[in-house]
């Protein structure tokens, strides 16, 4: 009786002719691969994207499988690790990226002078790592997770930072003409 990689490479070949077949390397390997990456990664969403993208790949080069001895298990193995080094790339580039735009000359990052000039000093009054947030969420739509990969952040850190500036943003718009860090709610106010 063939063990389950054979019986899984030989589904690999046979889903050159019959995709169909394709169906039982997945259900195979899934588990392991998609248990791997997200050890790898920590982070499960990112895990299970990799994992379809590592059987997507793989159902592409299916007609380039060469079993070397070992089976299709090491092969969908190293789909996943140059994956991984992908997204490594990716994120590094992110963070180099960032870190070009922070040690930029601050025209580099100014904001339009066209628009509602209450909003510009808004904008212009927010910590640099509150606005890039705010920035990256609103004009770039993108999501927390994006935006923690972006900076460099935990997805808690952009939270916190997209509160603060929204906070700050709400207030500086209420009463423009008071700097935000003089404002004081009013409970504080009529407390003292």
């Amino acid at each position: 009786m063939p063990s389950e990689d054979e019986a899984t490479t030989a589904a690999l070949l046979a889903s050159v002719r019959e995709p169909e077949r394709f169906g039982a390397v997945f259900d195979a390997h899934h588990g392991a691969i998609r248990g791997y990456l997200r050890h790898r990664l920590g982070n499960v969403d990112l895990a299970e994207d990799l994992a379809a993208e590592t059987f997507a790949r793989a159902f592409a080069a299916r007609a380039r499988f060469r079993d070397g001895g070992g089976g299709v298990r090491p092969w969908l193995f190293t789909i996943a690790t140059n994956l991984l080094r992908d997204e490594a790339r990716r994120r590094a580039s992110g963070r180099l990226l960032l870190t070009r735009l922070r040690r930029a000359q601050p025209t580099m990052l100014e904001l339009p002078e066209d628009g509602d000039p209450e909003l510009r000093v808004a904008l212009r009054s927010l910590r640099r790592e509150e606005l890039d947030t705010l920035l990256l969420h609103v004009w770039g739509e993108l999501s927390y997770a994006e935006i923690a990969t972006a900076t460099a952040t935990r997805i808690g850190t952009v939270r916190s930072r997209l509160h603060r500036a929204r906070a700050h943003m709400s207030a500086a718009l209420k009463d423009p003409t008071t700097p935000p860090s003089t404002r004081r709610s009013h409970t504080e106010r009529t407390s003292t």
